[in-house]
């Protein structure tokens, strides 16, 4: 019997769990101990008794067998072999049963005392006879034959096994425990009907369905393992999956197993396609959280320079940055981003993540000198978005009216940037008075810029006075909108 999750198990007979000769169950537990994990096909699911088939054959799942070859055992015997050698048993228990009846008849007809005796003896000796050539073909074991079962459903998706399986009855109940041999299971299977091709077509219609149904109960993603054995079994699917490998390294972390962690972490790097760049990175990512919180330095400094030569270096160093900034470890955070500015001059990410931290930190002159560098160091083409991200930086973390001089001189050198005079009213409205707000949409709705977009920007001017002004400042908003249409004229009314 094969666990399937908490709550069910699926049943391998032997004939279905190895190729070799196996005398019995307690020998079947020597080679292949509790607990072990296996790679098992569903072949069928009986819902009245409860019951799922398995198959561990590796030409179902696969995978090498489970009991290797080394051992030396003996195959089962199967196909025409097995036709051949149930034939020739059948036919010298015909021929023992006719000797055994004519020695009968002989001694019915002698009429001594011993009689019997005599006949006693004949059936013994006829039996032992049948019982010594039972004997000898007893290593290759009768398999009994398996209706034709549809293919297994590929799933895309995790797979839950420890979600209920509401459609079966419990295992416990269903099975009725662990100790029913394959013999039991023989004596009550009988031989199948044949079926005509509909019929055979509607059952693999219906067991394609069941099995669509089964696994789609099982595979709840919401359902978080709370096993490594279930762990196993999920990555055994997704194995690109960084998510399942972060969440199995939690599991770990969770219990203090700080050596198991990295064990899981080392595993992904290695089982992960070189392909899914982003599903390495994020288990780097994760592996320098773990050196930064229970490793050394030394350690997390070792992780951090495997992970640039594995990676792209600019994500790896933004990464460790943001790590040291979360953890307060200034000095360290500030030393990578000077190597950073340096390395990756050209781009412009690193210059507003050092600017960000910086002004983070209430160092908004330092942030000021670290402008004037990146716009020597950037192409000119990218200094006005700088400045404005700046500008917006300063905004959020640093000097509200630094930021407004710097938009408002990136404004009047380019007016026509609707873009900035939109991201300009959205900051006043949020850190401006009311009076500072009304003075920039009345600069904006006198640009000369295409009608549509002083159109949008009347719309807004009207939505904030509606929400933040008077009767009369609304009406005084829909004044100047008319007037503006009727010095464009027909071009306005459009």
């Amino acid at each position: 019997f094969d666990s399937l999750s908490r709550s069910i198990k699926g049943r391998a007979q032997f004939q279905k769990a190895t190729k070799y000769f196996v005398a019995s169950h307690q020998d079947y537990a020597k080679k292949v101990p509790q607990s072990t994990l296996l790679t098992t096909k569903i072949l069928s699911i009986d819902k009245e008794k409860g019951l799922v088939d398995l198959s561990l054959l590796q030409e179902d799942t696969g995978k090498p067998d489970v009991i290797p070859e080394s051992l030396g055992l003996h195959l089962r015997v199967t196909g025409e072999a097995k036709e051949k050698r149930d034939a020739t048993k059948k036919r010298k228990r015909t021929e023992s049963e006719s000797k055994q009846g004519t020695a009968e008849k002989v001694l019915k007809k002698k009429k001594t005392g011993k009689g019997e005796d005599s006949d006693s003896g004949v059936e013994v000796y006829f039996r032992e006879e049948e019982v010594e050539e039972e004997k000898k073909l007893e290593p290759a074991e009768v398999e009994k034959p398996v209706p034709v079962q549809p293919a297994r459903l590929q799933v895309t998706g995790g797979f839950s096994w420890d979600a209920a399986l509401s459609a079966l009855k419990p295992a416990s109940a269903a099975l009725g425990g662990e100790d029913s041999s394959d013999g039991e299971d023989d004596e009550v299977n009988t031989k199948p009907q044949k079926k005509s091709r509909h019929e055979q077509e509607v059952e693999k219609r219906e067991a394609e369905k069941a099995l669509t149904k089964l696994e789609t109960e099982l595979m709840d993603p919401g359902l978080r393992p709370q096993t490594a054995a279930s762990f196993e079994r999920l990555l055994l699917s997704s194995p690109d999956s960084s998510l399942l490998w972060l969440q199995f390294m939690a599991f770990h972390l969770q219990a203090t197993q700080i050596e198991q962690a990295r064990a899981v972490a080392e595993r992904a790097l290695k089982t992960i396609s070189f392909r899914e760049e982003q599903e390495k990175l994020n288990v780097w990512v994760a592996l320098l959280n773990l050196e930064n919180l229970y490793g050394t330095e030394e350690s997390l400094q070792k992780v951090f320079e495997r992970a640039v030569q594995y990676c792209e270096p600019m994500p790896v160093y933004q990464q460790l940055a943001d790590i040291y900034a979360k953890c307060q470890k200034t000095k360290e955070a500030e030393g990578l981003y000077k190597t950073m500015v340096k390395r990756f001059r050209q781009e412009k990410a690193v210059w507003l993540s050092y600017g960000t931290f910086l002004l983070q930190q209430g160092q908004s002159d330092a942030a000021s000198a670290l402008l004037q560098r990146a716009i020597k160091s950037l192409p000119n083409k990218d200094n006005v978005d700088l400045i404005a991200k700046f500008a917006q930086l300063e905004f959020r973390y640093g000097d509200v009216e630094r930021g407004k001089t710097m938009l408002d001189k990136i404004l009047t050198s380019y007016p026509k940037r609707t873009d900035l005079w939109s991201v300009f009213i959205d900051l006043m409205v949020k850190h401006g008075s009311q009076k500072e707000v009304r003075a920039v949409f009345d600069r904006v709705i006198h640009l000369s810029v295409a009608v549509k977009r002083i159109k949008f920007f009347f719309k807004r001017y009207l939505e904030y006075e509606k929400k933040n002004g008077t009767p009369e400042s609304i009406q005084a908003v829909k004044e100047k909108a008319l007037e503006y249409v009727e010095s464009k004229g027909t071009e306005a009314a459009r």
